[in-house]
Parts: C-alpha cells; sequence; structure tokens
C-alpha cells in the first residue's frame, strides 16, 4: 500500500513481543479448532457450513435492505449504524427492510447489530446501564 510504512528492526521485535500474546491464543486455538475439524469430520464439517451459508443468505435476503453490506452513511437506524473509525478505513453495515412485523424486526435487528452497540446490549443485560461506547 502507498500509506503503509516500513518499521525498523527493533520496532518490529517491539511489535512482536507486545503482540506475543495474542499470537499463543490465537495459534492455541487454531490448533484446537483443526483438532475438533478433523474429530468432526472433514464432509461433515463442509455439509454444515454449506447450510449454514444457505440459512444466512435466506435471513440476509429476508431481513436486509439490499441483502448484504452497505455505506454507513446509508443506514439511518444509528442503532445499526457501525462505528466509523478516523482515517480512510469504511466500516460497511446493514439496514433493515422496511414493513418487517416487529417480532421479526426485532430478529433481524439482532443479526444486524454492529459490535460495539451489541456489546452495550451485553453489558446492560449484565451490569444494568451506564455503559455506553461512544
Amino acid at each position: 500500500r502507498p500509506s503503509a510504512r516500513r518499521v525498523s528492526p527493533s520496532q518490529a521485535a517491539r511489535l512482536r513481543a507486545w503482540n506475543a500474546l495474542d499470537w499463543a491464543l490465537y495459534s492455541h486455538l487454531n490448533r484446537s479448532f483443526w483438532r475438533r475439524a478433523e474429530a468432526f469430520g472433514a464432509s461433515r464439517l463442509r455439509e454444515e457450513v454449506s447450510r449454514l451459508r444457505l440459512r444466512r443468505d435466506a435471513l440476509a435476503r429476508r431481513c436486509l435492505r439490499g441483502g448484504g453490506p452497505l455505506p454507513a452513511r446509508a443506514i439511518s437506524d444509528l442503532r445499526l449504524r457501525p462505528f466509523q473509525p478516523p482515517g480512510r478505513a469504511q466500516i460497511l453495515g446493514y439496514a433493515l427492510r422496511p414493513g418487517l412485523a416487529p417480532a421479526e424486526r426485532e430478529r433481524c435487528a439482532r443479526l444486524a447489530t454492529p459490535e460495539l452497540q451489541y456489546k452495550d446490549i451485553l453489558d446492560r443485560r449484565q451490569f444494568g446501564g451506564g455503559n455506553v461506547s461512544v
């Protein structure tokens, strides 16, 4: 990338040290996943993934305006608009189809809620009000 900067060897060493615990956790979980996937069976796993993708696509058609991700500026419901970090990255989100029945709208919103808002919902359920992301 044109905006990517090179890091010095000492910076690279500091970054590796800083991320060592994350890397160890990732490595452990990755090995654990593949052991379990092998025990589950590769063909059975592929079948389950295929069923999950079909279900996800059906829910996207039923729940989402446009059937897929949209730029944040196109999402009028602030509860579903993803946080946009400073810089050039654009985080996409989801807008619900109009006319959904209340129960279906609630179910669809649970699937389309961005992570910061979802974290706030979980915090309120677990700890009560007060913990809200900006």
